[in-house]
């Protein structure tokens, strides 16, 4: 075989039958059209609305040598037929980018994934391993940034990404792994040198229906089938339980576990198996992002001592999570979208601040029923704003509506304005100075309204509300 296989061998391997151009070697795979380079195989798949061969057209335009699908039809370029292509998206896409180059972690779980993965992938490049990052907010591979479409790519562009890494030089790639990754097959064909979990609450109930359903997905990820090792974070009866059911290498985070974690005014103290301090200007979640991240540093293989001194040249703003609407205000913006994350914000700014506005919407197309949470989570703030987020295909009023209702059970001050820009804007002008947490939107660049993802910028909004 050729160090890249051809349509032939890729047949041979993974099952499916070769129209015509069986020896076509592909320098490249991606699943979707708009990820096409010259010479790649385009995988159409079903998608859930349309199939991807619709975009064929497209995707030969730009310049696809080859199409694995599951569509009979005689084709302009050299086909693959397969009954189920996405079930071996990963796989392909393993054989032609030769990912295993790279050095992977991952880190799931509810909530802190994507400011747990920017920090480690920070304390990885000061500790001398340029690393790139994949996570929900963007992806960094060399010195190419791409904004993200998923949480976790499917499987071909997250391969894809990878191997770009790998032709920049870097050694390492950090990726946010979330719950439809690995039940859908996104990090098929990948293993990760280090797992890590941050905690489980509510969420993607629409997707797994039950928490223990949820936390079996999440699961998939501390299996010998994926990874080589695993650091739990074990705060809560989910991450415990997690913990005690992983059989490859582990370790936990937690009170007599082999780290301890003492959270401080201004930063933690790491004790047990190995021990740092960071004194730090971080608090509350994000330092319990920042130690988790630490703690997979150590495991990854690096000192202590020096850990503990890249954490002290780290950047510590991760984009859209309890971010200052502009330097040193008490305007923030965060990406809080869940009843645990809305009330760890919640909780960590009433500390900080004394008093807080709140501005929260919620998601259509979801699960409705942390709606009523997040509204909940709202408790001991001095004014609730209710509006917009993404409405998807749903009335937004009704969804506003179930915030609104489950406020004044909570008896929280709510008050319903529906456009996001009026609702901050709203909000800055009655707190006079007081802080205001905006949750839901974090650093996304869009909102998406009746299936069309419309141009939007929450921290570009909160800093115009402070302006005015």
């Amino acid at each position: 075989m050729s160090p890249v296989p051809s349509l032939g061998e890729l047949a041979a391997k993974f099952g499916g039958r070769v129209s015509d151009g069986a020896e076509t070697v592909p320098s490249g795979v991606a699943i979707g059209s708009n990820h096409i380079e010259p010479g790649y195989l385009f995988i159409a798949a079903q998608g859930a609305r349309v199939h991807g061969i619709d975009f064929l057209d497209d995707a030969i335009a730009r310049g696809a040598s080859a199409v694995l699908t599951n569509r009979e039809a005689k084709y302009p370029v050299p086909s693959l037929i397969h009954p189920d292509p996405r079930s071996i998206a990963g796989l392909v896409a393993g054989e032609i980018y030769a990912t295993s180059k790279v050095s992977l972690i991952g880190i799931t779980g509810t909530n802190g994934k994507t400011s747990t993965a920017f920090y480690l992938q920070r304390l990885l490049s000061n500790l001398g391993q340029d690393s790139g990052l994949i996570t929900s907010h963007q992806q960094f591979a060399g010195d190419e940034v791409f904004d993200s479409e998923l949480t976790t790519p499917e499987a071909p562009r997250l391969h894809q990404l990878i191997h770009k890494m790998s032709q920049a030089g870097q050694k390492g790639a950090v990726i946010e792994v979330s719950a439809q990754a690995l039940t859908r097959d996104r990090v098929q064909g990948l293993r990760f040198k280090v797992a890590g979990f941050t905690n489980l609450s509510r969420d993607h109930l629409d997707d797994y229906e039950t928490m223990d359903a949820y936390l079996a997905a999440k699961e998939q990820l501390f299996t010998s089938r994926l990874s080589d090792m695993a650091v739990i974070g074990c705060e809560d009866d989910w991450g415990r339980s997690l913990y005690g059911r992983i059989e490859i290498p582990k370790v936990g985070i937690g009170k007599g576990l082999d780290y301890e974690l003492e959270l401080r005014t201004r930063g933690f103290k790491v004790s047990g198996k190995a021990e740092l301090e960071a004194n730090l200007d971080i608090a509350g979640p994000m330092a319990k992002n920042l130690a988790l991240a630490a703690v997979m540093a150590i495991e990854s293989g690096f000192e202590p001592a020096k850990v503990e001194a890249a954490l002290h040249k780290i950047d510590l703003q991760v984009p859209g999570r309890l971010e200052p609407a502009v330097e040193g205000s008490n305007v923030y913006v965060d990406y809080a979208h869940t009843p645990a994350g809305v009330e760890a914000s919640v909780q960590h700014l009433l500390a900080k601040h004394g008093e807080l506005v709140v501005v929260l919407g919620a998601s259509g197309n979801r699960d409705q029923g942390k709606r009523s949470e997040m509204a909940r989570a709202c408790r001991g703030v001095t004014k609730l704003f209710v509006t917009d987020q993404h409405p998807r295909d749903e009335d937004p009023a009704l969804i506003r509506q179930q915030l609104l209702v489950s406020a004044e059970e909570a008896e929280v001050d709510a008050t319903e304005v529906q456009d996001p820009a009026r609702a901050i804007s709203a909000a800055v002008q009655f707190a006079a100075g007081r802080a205001v947490l905006w949750c839901g939107p974090g650093a996304l660049k869009y909102r998406e309204i009746a299936g069309v993802k419309e141009p939007f910028d929450a921290r570009k909004l909160a800093r115009e509300a402070l302006e005015q």
